[in-house]
Protein backbone atom coordinates (compact mmCIF):
# COMPACT_ATOMS: atom_id res chain seq x y z
CA UNK A 1 0.00 0.00 0.00
CA UNK A 2 3.06 2.38 1.11
CA UNK A 3 4.38 1.65 -2.77
CA UNK A 4 1.55 2.31 -4.59
CA UNK A 5 1.04 5.61 -2.99
CA UNK A 6 4.29 6.35 -3.63
CA UNK A 7 4.22 5.27 -7.32
CA UNK A 8 1.01 7.18 -7.88
CA UNK A 9 2.55 10.17 -9.61
CA UNK A 10 4.57 8.21 -11.50
CA UNK A 11 1.69 6.49 -13.08
CA UNK A 12 -0.13 9.68 -13.55
CA UNK A 13 2.81 11.13 -15.73
CA UNK A 14 3.33 8.13 -17.89
CA UNK A 15 -0.98 7.83 -18.28
CA UNK A 16 -1.80 8.88 -21.76
CA UNK A 17 0.67 9.64 -24.84
CA UNK A 18 0.52 12.81 -24.41
CA UNK A 19 1.37 12.97 -20.34
CA UNK A 20 4.40 10.42 -21.18
CA UNK A 21 5.83 12.33 -24.02
CA UNK A 22 5.82 15.81 -22.19
CA UNK A 23 7.15 14.04 -19.35
CA UNK A 24 10.13 12.59 -21.31
CA UNK A 25 10.64 15.28 -22.86
CA UNK A 26 11.13 17.47 -19.46
CA UNK A 27 13.18 14.81 -17.99
CA UNK A 28 15.70 15.19 -21.20
CA UNK A 29 15.73 19.36 -20.52
CA UNK A 30 16.36 18.45 -17.00
CA UNK A 31 19.00 15.90 -17.22
CA UNK A 32 21.77 18.46 -18.55
CA UNK A 33 20.63 20.84 -15.90
CA UNK A 34 21.38 18.22 -13.23
CA UNK A 35 24.97 17.06 -15.03
CA UNK A 36 25.87 20.80 -15.17
CA UNK A 37 25.01 21.15 -11.50
CA UNK A 38 26.92 17.50 -10.72
CA UNK A 39 29.47 19.24 -12.46
CA UNK A 40 29.90 22.49 -10.40
CA UNK A 41 29.60 21.25 -7.39
CA UNK A 42 31.33 18.09 -6.78
CA UNK A 43 33.18 16.86 -9.52
CA UNK A 44 35.26 20.27 -10.98
CA UNK A 45 34.98 21.44 -7.15
CA UNK A 46 38.25 22.71 -5.17
CA UNK A 47 37.23 21.18 -1.74
CA UNK A 48 37.88 22.82 1.55
CA UNK A 49 41.29 21.49 2.59
CA UNK A 50 42.46 22.11 -1.13
CA UNK A 51 44.89 24.93 -1.57
CA UNK A 52 42.74 28.23 -2.51
CA UNK A 53 44.51 29.06 -5.21
CA UNK A 54 43.21 26.15 -7.27
CA UNK A 55 40.02 28.45 -7.50
CA UNK A 56 41.85 30.18 -10.08
CA UNK A 57 42.28 27.10 -12.73
CA UNK A 58 38.93 24.88 -11.29
CA UNK A 59 35.92 25.53 -13.40
CA UNK A 60 33.45 24.04 -10.45
CA UNK A 61 32.83 25.52 -7.00
CA UNK A 62 35.14 27.00 -4.51
CA UNK A 63 34.36 25.37 -1.52
CA UNK A 64 37.42 27.23 0.54
CA UNK A 65 35.60 30.53 -0.32
CA UNK A 66 32.72 29.51 1.06
CA UNK A 67 34.69 27.95 4.49
CA UNK A 68 36.26 31.45 4.76
CA UNK A 69 33.47 33.46 4.43
CA UNK A 70 30.58 31.85 5.59
CA UNK A 71 30.59 33.54 8.89
CA UNK A 72 30.25 36.38 7.52
CA UNK A 73 27.35 35.65 4.84
CA UNK A 74 25.16 34.44 7.75
CA UNK A 75 25.96 36.89 10.37
CA UNK A 76 27.78 39.71 8.77
CA UNK A 77 29.96 42.64 10.91
CA UNK A 78 28.37 41.13 14.41
CA UNK A 79 31.00 40.83 16.69
CA UNK A 80 33.12 38.21 16.32
CA UNK A 81 33.62 37.12 20.02
CA UNK A 82 29.53 37.38 20.15
CA UNK A 83 28.97 35.18 17.48
CA UNK A 84 27.01 32.53 19.78
CA UNK A 85 23.91 34.87 20.52
CA UNK A 86 22.98 35.12 16.74
CA UNK A 87 23.93 31.51 16.39
CA UNK A 88 21.10 30.93 19.21
CA UNK A 89 19.11 32.92 17.97
CA UNK A 90 18.71 31.39 14.88
CA UNK A 91 17.81 28.04 15.85
CA UNK A 92 16.10 28.84 18.16
CA UNK A 93 13.62 30.88 15.47
CA UNK A 94 14.09 28.13 13.57
CA UNK A 95 13.08 25.46 16.06
CA UNK A 96 10.16 27.32 16.73
CA UNK A 97 9.20 27.54 13.13
CA UNK A 98 9.72 23.67 12.42
CA UNK A 99 7.65 23.35 15.46
CA UNK A 100 4.73 24.91 14.10
CA UNK A 101 4.96 23.71 10.93
CA UNK A 102 4.75 19.96 12.15
CA UNK A 103 2.32 20.84 14.67
CA UNK A 104 0.10 22.44 12.22
CA UNK A 105 0.06 18.89 10.12
CA UNK A 106 -0.21 16.47 13.20
CA UNK A 107 3.36 15.85 14.00
CA UNK A 108 4.64 18.40 15.93
CA UNK A 109 4.82 18.21 19.75
CA UNK A 110 1.24 19.17 21.40
CA UNK A 111 0.95 22.07 22.37
CA UNK A 112 -2.13 24.08 22.35
CA UNK A 113 -2.90 27.07 20.41
CA UNK A 114 -2.36 29.29 23.63
CA UNK A 115 1.04 27.66 24.63
CA UNK A 116 2.45 28.17 21.08
CA UNK A 117 1.68 31.61 21.06
CA UNK A 118 3.09 32.00 24.79
CA UNK A 119 5.97 30.66 23.18
CA UNK A 120 6.57 32.59 20.46
CA UNK A 121 6.27 35.66 22.49
CA UNK A 122 8.95 34.16 24.77
CA UNK A 123 10.99 33.63 21.62
CA UNK A 124 10.82 36.63 20.16
CA UNK A 125 11.65 38.42 22.96
CA UNK A 126 14.40 36.47 24.13
CA UNK A 127 15.45 36.57 20.32
CA UNK A 128 15.22 40.36 20.47
CA UNK A 129 17.42 40.05 23.78
CA UNK A 130 19.86 38.37 22.68
CA UNK A 131 20.75 40.31 19.72
CA UNK A 132 20.52 43.74 21.54
CA UNK A 133 22.26 42.72 24.41
CA UNK A 134 22.98 45.18 27.65
CA UNK A 135 20.76 42.87 29.87
CA UNK A 136 21.81 39.59 32.23
CA UNK A 137 26.09 40.92 31.49
CA UNK A 138 25.48 40.84 27.56
CA UNK A 139 27.08 43.48 26.10
CA UNK A 140 25.05 45.84 23.82
CA UNK A 141 25.12 45.61 19.94
CA UNK A 142 24.31 48.49 17.90
CA UNK A 143 21.15 46.72 15.53
CA UNK A 144 23.50 48.52 12.57
CA UNK A 145 25.39 45.00 12.99
CA UNK A 146 22.70 42.68 12.89
CA UNK A 147 22.96 41.00 9.81
CA UNK A 148 22.74 38.12 7.63
CA UNK A 149 20.45 35.44 8.74
CA UNK A 150 19.40 36.10 12.32
CA UNK A 151 18.15 39.84 11.16
CA UNK A 152 16.40 37.61 8.53
CA UNK A 153 14.58 35.67 10.83
CA UNK A 154 13.72 38.34 13.36
CA UNK A 155 11.81 40.75 10.79
CA UNK A 156 10.32 37.71 8.72
CA UNK A 157 9.12 35.61 11.58
CA UNK A 158 8.32 38.72 14.02
CA UNK A 159 6.21 40.06 11.53
CA UNK A 160 4.19 37.20 10.50
CA UNK A 161 3.92 35.79 13.86
CA UNK A 162 2.71 39.46 15.08
CA UNK A 163 0.85 40.68 11.42
CA UNK A 164 -0.93 37.26 11.69
CA UNK A 165 -3.06 38.24 15.31
CA UNK A 166 -3.35 41.72 13.90
CA UNK A 167 -5.02 40.40 10.47
CA UNK A 168 -7.75 38.16 13.00
CA UNK A 169 -8.88 41.46 14.17
CA UNK A 170 -8.72 43.28 10.72
CA UNK A 171 -11.07 40.04 9.37
CA UNK A 172 -13.34 40.22 12.06
CA UNK A 173 -14.05 43.67 12.05
CA UNK A 174 -14.44 43.93 7.81
CA UNK A 175 -16.96 41.05 8.49
CA UNK A 176 -18.96 42.25 10.88
CA UNK A 177 -22.22 44.31 10.11
CA UNK A 178 -23.00 45.77 13.97
CA UNK A 179 -20.59 48.54 13.40
CA UNK A 180 -20.73 49.97 9.72
CA UNK A 181 -18.10 52.38 10.46
CA UNK A 182 -15.59 49.94 11.83
CA UNK A 183 -16.33 47.70 8.59
CA UNK A 184 -16.08 50.35 6.08
CA UNK A 185 -12.11 51.40 8.05
CA UNK A 186 -11.16 47.86 7.85
CA UNK A 187 -12.16 47.12 4.56
CA UNK A 188 -10.38 50.61 3.80
CA UNK A 189 -7.37 49.73 5.48
CA UNK A 190 -6.91 46.19 3.60
CA UNK A 191 -7.52 47.83 0.07
CA UNK A 192 -4.67 50.53 0.29
CA UNK A 193 -2.18 48.56 2.36
CA UNK A 194 -2.80 45.70 -0.58
CA UNK A 195 -2.43 48.17 -3.45
CA UNK A 196 0.51 49.96 -1.88
CA UNK A 197 4.02 48.20 -3.11
CA UNK A 198 5.89 46.69 -0.11
CA UNK A 199 8.89 48.92 -0.65
CA UNK A 200 6.61 52.04 0.04
CA UNK A 201 5.87 50.50 3.48
CA UNK A 202 9.65 49.99 4.18
CA UNK A 203 10.04 53.61 3.65
CA UNK A 204 7.60 54.80 5.43
CA UNK A 205 8.86 52.79 8.31
CA UNK A 206 11.74 54.25 7.96
CA UNK A 207 11.86 57.97 7.15
CA UNK A 208 8.25 58.94 8.29
CA UNK A 209 7.42 56.80 10.96
CA UNK A 210 10.26 58.62 13.22
CA UNK A 211 9.19 61.30 12.49
CA UNK A 212 5.90 61.23 14.13
CA UNK A 213 7.16 59.95 17.15
CA UNK A 214 7.37 62.69 20.35
CA UNK A 215 10.21 64.74 20.21
CA UNK A 216 13.49 63.02 21.64
CA UNK A 217 12.24 59.40 20.88
CA UNK A 218 14.29 56.96 18.66
CA UNK A 219 13.13 54.20 17.16
CA UNK A 220 16.08 51.89 15.06
CA UNK A 221 15.90 51.05 11.74
CA UNK A 222 15.28 47.34 12.88
CA UNK A 223 12.24 48.01 14.49
CA UNK A 224 10.88 50.64 12.24
CA UNK A 225 10.78 47.92 9.23
CA UNK A 226 9.71 45.12 11.45
CA UNK A 227 6.36 48.08 12.29
CA UNK A 228 6.20 48.71 8.47
CA UNK A 229 6.17 44.42 7.73
CA UNK A 230 3.21 44.00 10.11
CA UNK A 231 1.18 46.48 8.91
CA UNK A 232 1.96 45.20 5.33
CA UNK A 233 1.21 41.63 5.87
CA UNK A 234 -1.76 42.03 8.33
CA UNK A 235 -4.05 42.96 5.23
CA UNK A 236 -2.72 40.17 3.23
CA UNK A 237 -3.47 37.24 6.72
CA UNK A 238 -7.17 39.32 6.80
CA UNK A 239 -8.09 38.50 3.25
CA UNK A 240 -7.29 34.93 3.66
CA UNK A 241 -8.89 34.92 7.14
CA UNK A 242 -11.86 36.45 6.12
CA UNK A 243 -11.90 33.93 2.72
CA UNK A 244 -12.16 31.37 5.97
CA UNK A 245 -15.26 33.14 7.23
CA UNK A 246 -16.79 33.11 4.48
CA UNK A 247 -16.40 29.47 3.48
CA UNK A 248 -18.15 28.54 6.61
CA UNK A 249 -21.65 27.95 6.72
CA UNK A 250 -24.29 30.37 7.96
CA UNK A 251 -25.99 27.79 10.05
CA UNK A 252 -22.65 28.24 12.11
CA UNK A 253 -23.62 31.73 13.01
CA UNK A 254 -26.73 31.13 13.30
CA UNK A 255 -27.05 28.63 15.79
CA UNK A 256 -24.43 29.98 17.98
CA UNK A 257 -27.17 33.20 17.83
CA UNK A 258 -29.60 30.67 18.86
CA UNK A 259 -27.51 29.70 21.75
CA UNK A 260 -27.53 33.16 23.04
CA UNK A 261 -23.95 33.04 22.70
CA UNK A 262 -22.02 36.35 22.75
CA UNK A 263 -20.24 37.83 18.94
CA UNK A 264 -16.76 37.37 21.11
CA UNK A 265 -17.72 34.23 22.35
CA UNK A 266 -19.02 33.11 18.80
CA UNK A 267 -16.49 34.78 16.56
CA UNK A 268 -13.46 32.67 19.27
CA UNK A 269 -15.14 29.54 20.05
CA UNK A 270 -16.87 28.77 17.18
CA UNK A 271 -15.89 30.98 13.93
CA UNK A 272 -12.47 31.35 13.64
CA UNK A 273 -11.18 27.44 14.39
CA UNK A 274 -12.79 26.65 11.66
CA UNK A 275 -12.30 29.06 9.86
CA UNK A 276 -8.56 28.87 10.36
CA UNK A 277 -8.45 25.46 9.29
CA UNK A 278 -9.98 25.94 5.74
CA UNK A 279 -7.77 28.96 5.01
CA UNK A 280 -4.75 27.56 6.37
CA UNK A 281 -3.89 26.59 2.86
CA UNK A 282 -3.84 30.47 1.45
CA UNK A 283 -2.20 31.52 5.35
CA UNK A 284 1.11 29.11 4.27
CA UNK A 285 1.06 30.84 0.93
CA UNK A 286 0.97 34.21 2.34
CA UNK A 287 3.53 33.08 4.64
CA UNK A 288 6.25 31.89 1.87
CA UNK A 289 5.71 35.18 0.34
CA UNK A 290 5.93 37.40 3.36
CA UNK A 291 9.19 35.40 4.20
CA UNK A 292 10.93 35.75 0.21
CA UNK A 293 9.78 39.51 0.65
CA UNK A 294 11.87 40.16 3.86
CA UNK A 295 14.96 40.23 1.26
CA UNK A 296 13.26 43.54 0.16
CA UNK A 297 14.82 44.75 3.22
CA UNK A 298 18.05 45.59 1.77
CA UNK A 299 16.67 48.21 -0.09
CA UNK A 300 16.25 50.32 2.98
CA UNK A 301 19.87 49.68 4.37
CA UNK A 302 19.70 46.53 6.41
CA UNK A 303 21.87 43.91 5.32
CA UNK A 304 20.03 40.77 4.80
CA UNK A 305 21.47 37.61 3.54
CA UNK A 306 21.72 39.03 -0.35
CA UNK A 307 23.92 41.73 1.19
CA UNK A 308 26.42 39.82 3.25
CA UNK A 309 26.82 37.74 1.10
CA UNK A 310 28.01 40.73 -1.35
CA UNK A 311 30.04 41.75 1.37
CA UNK A 312 31.86 38.44 1.40
CA UNK A 313 32.96 38.72 -2.18
CA UNK A 314 33.30 42.56 -2.14
CA UNK A 315 36.88 41.09 -0.70
CA UNK A 316 39.47 41.91 -3.77
CA UNK A 317 40.89 38.36 -2.94
CA UNK A 318 37.17 36.42 -3.33
CA UNK A 319 35.82 38.94 -6.38
CA UNK A 320 35.56 36.50 -8.51
CA UNK A 321 33.53 33.95 -6.55
CA UNK A 322 30.35 35.54 -6.20
CA UNK A 323 28.15 32.99 -7.86
CA UNK A 324 29.23 31.02 -4.54
CA UNK A 325 27.65 33.32 -2.13
CA UNK A 326 24.73 33.44 -4.05
CA UNK A 327 24.67 29.76 -3.96
CA UNK A 328 24.56 29.63 -0.19
CA UNK A 329 21.67 32.16 -0.17
CA UNK A 330 19.65 30.56 -2.66
CA UNK A 331 20.30 27.34 -0.86
CA UNK A 332 18.71 28.24 2.61
CA UNK A 333 15.83 30.15 1.26
CA UNK A 334 15.42 26.50 -1.06
CA UNK A 335 15.89 24.90 2.08
CA UNK A 336 13.06 26.86 3.86
CA UNK A 337 10.65 27.28 1.63
CA UNK A 338 10.61 23.63 0.45
CA UNK A 339 9.48 22.90 4.28
CA UNK A 340 6.92 25.69 4.13
CA UNK A 341 5.20 23.86 1.05
CA UNK A 342 5.42 20.66 2.18
CA UNK A 343 3.47 22.43 5.39
CA UNK A 344 1.17 23.77 3.19
CA UNK A 345 0.94 20.30 0.57
CA UNK A 346 -0.05 18.67 4.02
CA UNK A 347 -2.71 21.41 5.19
CA UNK A 348 -4.21 21.19 1.65
CA UNK A 349 -4.47 17.06 1.50
CA UNK A 350 -6.38 17.16 4.78
CA UNK A 351 -8.46 20.57 4.02
CA UNK A 352 -12.11 19.95 4.79
CA UNK A 353 -13.12 21.47 1.54
CA UNK A 354 -11.56 18.72 -0.40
Amino acid sequence: MWMSRRLAPLGQAFRTPLSALLSLATLALCLPLLWGALHWLVLSAVWPWQPAALCQSQTGTCWPFVAEKLNLILFGTYPRDELWRPVVTSVLLCAMTVQTGLQMTGRGLPLRLGQTALLWLLALGLSFALMAGGVLGLAPVDSIRWNGLPILLLLSVGAIALAFPAGIVLALARDQDRVPMLARLAAGYIEIARGVPMLTFLFVGIFVLPLMLPPDTRISPVAATLVALIVFHAAYFAEDIRGGLHALPAGQAEAAHALGLPYATTAGRVLLPQAIRRALPSIVNSVIGAYKDTSLVVVVGIHDLTATARMAFSDPEWRSFALEGYFVVGLWFFVTCAFLSMVGRQLHRHSPAR
